[in-house]
């Protein structure tokens, strides 16, 4: 099993790459109209399949408190935004800075202002919620340089490919292999770090509630925030007529009279509430496959 396992693993990745690379040609070739609408079929052909479907629903019910069938929609629609989604990122080839930014209304810019003016820049931290690429690339195309801080994915040539789309709109990436060092540099520079802060950390993290149920949550963007003493910025996209509408919320500060761990707990409670805001605002723009309750303490 492990022989026919080591057999198959080049023909699968081989076969992920040739597919991320046909999405790039497809979503070159078309206006970006035709190319949403083909992701949002690609979503439904996802969610007809029965891609983790039982996860969503029983996330979605658990935290919305809706019927079984009411979040098999949302659960569907929510596929139907990834595929829009994909389509966008992969166009980010052919994007000029003004492309992206006449797609986006942004309301909040001011707090970013206020965060630089501080002069420690920032911890932008979002979630896998509306278009989280084009949000991340937008504030660097308001001019606060950006950098994100990524994970990085299992097939390195995808790996490469999505870090270069990132990089075509002006954004730093951050690897987690060389986190802390690099983290604190560009803050220390005053530069904003982004990144997702919404997937379950395992033993590693610090348990908040996080729709209405304990979760556990990173705690490297609180961390980062205190040790650096910089602000946490939650920032948020979602669609709105036809467009995206970007929000970024005021900075919040560490209080300095909690001690280390105190503060991140504090800090990571707010993000995650606020992100619970939005997700209840708008359910079908929210990534629900992840098994994101998965572990309950630490």
């Amino acid at each position: 099993m492990v022989a026919m396992s080591s057999f198959l693993r080049p023909i699968r990745l081989h076969v992920e790459y040739a597919a991320v690379r046909a999405v790039l040609v497809l979503a070159g070739a078309l206006p970006i109209g035709p190319a949403r609408a083909i992701g949002a079929s690609l979503g439904t052909v996802a969610w007809a399949a029965g891609v983790r479907r039982r996860v969503c629903i029983e996330n979605i019910t658990a935290s919305l408190g809706v019927s079984p069938a009411e979040a098999a929609r949302i659960a569907r629609r929510s596929y139907q935004n990834l595929g829009r989604s994909l389509m966008e990122f992969a166009a980010f080839r052919r994007w000029s800075g003004e492309d992206l930014m006449r797609q986006i209304d942004f309301d909040g810019v001011e707090n970013f202002q206020k965060a630089q003016d501080a002069g420690k820049g920032a911890v932008c931290v979002a979630g896998h919620f509306g278009n989280w690429e084009m949000l991340g690339a937008a504030v660097g195309r308001l001019g606060y340089p950006t950098n994100f801080l990524v994970g990085q994915q299992t097939n390195s040539r995808v790996d490469d490919v999505i870090n270069d789309l990132r990089r075509t709109q002006g954004v730093g990436i951050i690897t987690r292999a060389s986190a802390l060092r690099k983290v604190l540099q560009a803050l220390r520079a005053n530069q904003f770090l982004a990144l997702l802060a919404d997937q379950d950390a395992r033993k590693g993290g610090v348990i908040v509630e996080f729709l209405g149920r304990p979760a556990s949550t990173v705690r490297g963007p609180a961390l980062f925030a205190v040790r650096s003493g910089c602000p946490i910025i939650p920032m948020f996209i979602h669609r709105e007529n036809g467009r995206h509408r970007a929000i970024a919320e005021p900075p919040i500060w560490a209080d300095p009279s909690l001690d280390e761990e105190t503060a991140v707990l504090e800090l990571t409670r707010r993000h995650a509430e606020a992100l619970a805001r939005q997700i209840r605002a708008h359910p079908d723009e929210y990534f629900w496959p992840h098994r994101r309750w998965k572990t309950k303490s630490v």
